[in-house]
């Protein structure tokens, strides 16, 4: 099983969360509909700073990304909805100033964000993700179906399909006649000659999903009709598990497979999810021989010790479980001894007869 994560798709053209910060400051800095948020945007980043500065952590090691920010903006929000509403004496001041009486000003600004998500994970050149066609090659080495896992929005793997090669992703077509099913990814479609080489599951959702008014998911071919406040996504909510599909028998799923791996092949994954961390380390103590395999972006390649070291570190699982793989998810994915490279790491069964 693959697990995929932001870093997969840097190459394609679409920003990791730490350069979409980048892009959101200079958006705010060149004025307009942007420029009205900026003063709101420095007070939120210097809370969130501040806050981390009295668990003791300060400057690079703030975790403020994207998604902090939206989670942020999201809570705030939610104002007198909130639980904790009742317990805050005051806002303040210069707080309620910048976000407005009714904190309207902070629901445009999360507005503004989520269009240009819309933006960030739809680059103007497709072509560029075409590494990701390494997924055919290695199906087609190791001759087993992949399944793979991302926490991605964008359609990198959706885009692979072709004549031959299957991804199965829970609909029958686009539109809103082919609902997703479950089913679908326990048994083949009878109405189709080609069995999936591929099973994706889209564990944060996706940027082409919509439900209809029946809450039926479905798929579209064009994100433009997708309204840019109801994207079927878990984005800017630190509470990453939903409950409901197909987020939850993707969760499901996921923990299943894991369970069942023997390899995790890991690309552009921070592991800052807790609820993922989770479930790798149950995988990992529950089957010894189980081993997580990462692809590692790095300058140089003597760092890689370290970063295994630090990925050990967060799973609390000992270092030699953690093989690596240094190079981009591109260096990876177009290799032409991939498959060799991925069957070579899968562990031989250290109970086995002989």
């Amino acid at each position: 099983m693959l697990l995929l994560g932001a870093g997969a798709s840097v190459d394609a053209g679409i920003p990791a969360s730490a350069t979409m910060i980048k892009d959101l400051e200079s958006l705010l800095h060149n004025g307009g509909e942007w420029g009205e948020h900026l003063q709101l945007y420095r007070h939120v980043k210097s809370a969130i700073h501040y806050a981390a500065g009295l668990k003791g952590v300060y400057g690079w090691d703030v975790p403020f990304n994207i998604e902090t920010l939206v989670n942020t903006l999201y809570e705030l929000e939610r104002n007198e909805e909130h639980p904790l509403y009742p317990f805050i004496g005051s806002w303040n001041s210069r707080f309620v100033a910048l976000a407005g009486s009714k904190f309207e000003h902070i629901r445009r600004f999360r507005s503004l964000i989520l269009k240009q998500l819309k933006r960030w994970m739809c680059p103007d050149s497709p072509s560029r993700g075409d590494y990701y066609k390494g997924l055919v090659n290695l199906q087609r080495e190791l001759n087993y179906p992949l399944r793979i896992f991302t926490l991605n929005y964008d359609r990198c793997v959706e885009r692979i399909e072709r004549d031959g090669f299957r991804v199965e992703a829970g609909f029958g077509g686009n539109g809103a006649d082919h609902f997703w099913d479950w089913e679908r990814f326990e048994q083949h479609d009878a109405d189709s000659s080609t069995p999936p080489q591929a099973y994706l599951y889209k564990i944060h959702g996706s940027m082409d999903w919509k439900r209809d008014q029946d809450n039926n998911l479905f798929r579209v071919e064009q994100t433009e009709s997708v309204e840019h406040e109801r994207m079927e996504i878990i984005f800017g909510r630190d509470f990453k598990l939903e409950a409901a599909d197909p987020y939850l028998f993707y969760a499901y799923e996921f923990r299943r497979y894991c369970l069942l791996a023997k390899l995790i092949v890991v690309i552009g994954y921070s592991f800052s999810d807790g609820h993922i961390n989770k479930m790798l380390v149950q995988a990992l103590r529950n089957d010894k021989d189980c081993q997580l395999f990462v692809v590692i972006r790095c300058e140089f390649k003597k760092e890689i010790d370290s970063k295994r070291e630090e990925i050990a570190e967060k799973l609390d699982v000992s270092v030699d479980r953690i093989g690596a793989y240094h190079g981009s998810a591109r260096d990876f994915l177009s290799s032409s001894e991939l498959g060799n490279c991925v069957r070579s790491r899968v562990p031989e069964p250290s109970d086995g007869p002989f």
